[in-house]
C-alpha cells in the first residue's frame, strides 16, 4: 500500500510533466508513459479528494470522457488502445471468443490462448515502436505477452495480479531509466483493483472511493520515482481506463430461458451483451421469439448489427447478439437461482453510447496543453496520438490525429 503522504505531494513533483522541471537530466527526445486503471469511470475523480490527479489536470489535458470500443469489456478495448482498430479489423470482439477456422476458444483465465498470437489482428504499438528502433516495455498490457507478427517489446511481463502495484511502477520506471540500450522509449502500466471494486461493490459504493483514492497515491508515488529517476522533463503521460461501470441489481433481469431453450443455443460471450450461434436449423425461430420480447434488450442477427458498434464483418462474429439495456443482467434461471445476491454490484459490457461506459483520460507532458478539456473522444485514435508523440511512423488504423490533435500545443 502507498503511502497516504504522496495524496499531498509537492507541486513541484507533480509538475513533472510541464517543462518547467525540477533538475531533472535532459532526455534526448521524449518518452511516453501510458498508465491504465482498469474499469476507472470518467467521473470518478468527482467522488473524492485527488490532490494528484488534479495536478495533472490543472497543468494538462483531460477530456469528458474516453468512449470505449464496443463491446464494452476489458480485453477488446485494451487492445483497441494499443492497435488503435476497432473489432471488426482486430478480431478481438469479445472476452470470449470463437473461432471456427482454428476451431479453438478465447477466454481471459486460458494462458495458453492469451498467449496465442493468432488471435491478435493488427499491429500494436510495442511493436510499431520497436520496428522504428526505438524500445518498449510492458506491464500486463492486454496482448503484449503473445509474440504478434513474431515481434515482442524489450521488457514485458506475464500477467501477476498478486505484483504489488508500487512493484510495477518501480519495474517500468527502470525500464525507462536504464542509460543503455535497454532503455525504453514507450512504457505501459496496469492496474486493475478500481474495476475489483467497482464489479464486487457498484460503481458509487465507499469502495471505489477507496479504489480512486488508491489510484490518486500511485499517481503520487510515480510522480516522485520518475522524478528520483530523471524522467520528469521530457516525458508525456497518459493515464486512461478501458470501460467504465454501471450499477446492476436482482431486479433488473432478462432470464433467457423464459423465452428460448438454452438448448438451441451455444454461448460464445455473456452478459450484458451476449453473442450466442444457434444449434441446429431452427435460427429463424429463436430469432423471432428473442425479437418478439425485446423488452430491455435489442437482439440483432449478425448482418444486422449497426454500423457503429465496427462488430459485424469478422468471421469470429456469432450468429446473434444481445444487448441488454444499461444495468441490466441477460442470464438463465439456474445460473440466476444459484448465486446468492447475483447480480450485484456493477458491471460492464452495455452499449458504448452509454455514459456510464464511458472511461478517464488525463494527459499531462511537454507535448499536451494546459488546463484543457476536450469533448468526449473514441479510444480508438490513442494510437495515433501515441505514434505522433513518439515520432515515428503508424501502422494502418481506424483512428487518426486529427480527431485528438486539438489537444496538443
Amino acid at each position: 500500500m502507498i503511502d497516504k503522504s504522496f495524496r499531498i505531494i509537492g507541486a513541484c513533483i507533480l509538475a513533472l510533466f510541464v517543462v518547467v522541471g525540477c533538475g531533472e537530466r535532459q532526455m534526448q527526445s521524449p518518452k511516453l508513459l501510458l498508465v491504465s486503471f482498469d474499469g476507472f469511470r470518467y467521473d470518478y475523480l468527482s467522488k473524492t479528494d485527488t490532490p494528484n490527479f488534479d495536478q495533472l489536470v490543472e497543468t494538462g489535458v483531460t477530456s469528458e470522457g474516453l468512449i470505449p470500443i464496443f463491446p464494452s469489456k476489458t480485453f477488446p478495448n485494451y487492445y483497441a488502445i494499443a492497435t488503435g482498430l476497432y473489432p471488426e479489423n482486430s478480431g478481438f470482439i469479445g472476452n470470449s471468443m470463437y473461432d471456427a477456422e482454428m476451431d479453438a476458444r478465447f477466454s481471459m483465465g486460458d494462458r495458453d490462448q492469451v498467449e496465442n498470437p493468432n488471435w491478435y489482428g493488427g499491429e500494436p504499438i510495442w511493436n510499431t515502436v520497436e520496428k522504428a528502433g526505438k524500445k518498449a516495455g510492458t506491464m500486463f498490457w492486454i496482448g503484449s505477452e503473445a509474440p504478434i507478427q513474431n515481434m515482442r517489446p524489450t521488457h514485458w511481463k506475464e500477467y501477476d495480479d498478486d505484483m504489488p502495484d508500487s512493484a510495477r511502477i518501480d519495474t517500468v520506471v527502470k525500464w525507462m531509466s536504464y542509460g543503455n540500450e535497454k532503455e525504453v522509449d514507450l512504457g505501459t502500466l496496469y492496474f486493475s483493483f478500481s474495476d475489483s471494486r467497482g464489479h464486487r461493490f457498484g460503481p458509487d459504493s465507499p469502495e471505489v472511493v477507496e479504489a480512486i483514492q488508491q489510484a490518486d497515491d500511485l499517481i503520487g508515488y510515480l510522480a516522485q520515482k520518475m522524478k528520483e529517476a530523471g524522467l520528469s522533463e521530457n516525458t508525456n503521460l497518459m493515464i486512461v481506463s478501458d470501460h467504465g461501470m454501471a450499477e446492476v441489481s436482482q431486479d433488473r433481469i432478462v432470464i433467457l430461458d423464459d423465452m428460448i431453450d438454452p438448448d438451441d443455443v451455444e454461448m460464445v460471450e455473456y452478459s450484458p451483451s451476449v453473442m450466442m450461434n444457434v444449434v441446429g436449423e431452427n435460427d429463424e425461430d429463436v430469432y423471432q421469439t428473442l425479437k418478439e420480447n425485446n423488452e430491455h434488450y435489442r437482439v440483432y442477427k449478425k448482418e444486422e448489427i449497426p454500423d457503429r458498434y465496427h462488430l459485424r464483418n469478422h468471421p469470429r462474429v456469432p450468429e446473434l447478439l444481445m444487448v441488454a439495456e444499461i444495468g441490466y443482467t441477460i442470464t438463465n434461471r439456474e445460473y440466476f437461482e444459484s448465486r446468492e445476491n447475483y447480480p450485484s454490484g456493477g458491471a460492464h459490457g452495455f452499449d458504448n453510447q452509454a455514459k456510464e461506459m464511458h472511461a478517464i483520460f488525463v494527459a499531462n507532458g511537454p507535448a499536451f496543453k494546459q488546463n484543457y478539456t476536450m469533448p468526449a473522444f473514441e479510444n480508438v485514435h490513442l494510437y495515433s496520438l501515441m505514434t505522433h508523440l513518439l515520432n515515428i511512423d503508424p501502422a494502418q488504423t481506424d483512428g487518426d490525429l486529427d480527431s485528438v490533435s486539438v489537444m496538443l500545443k
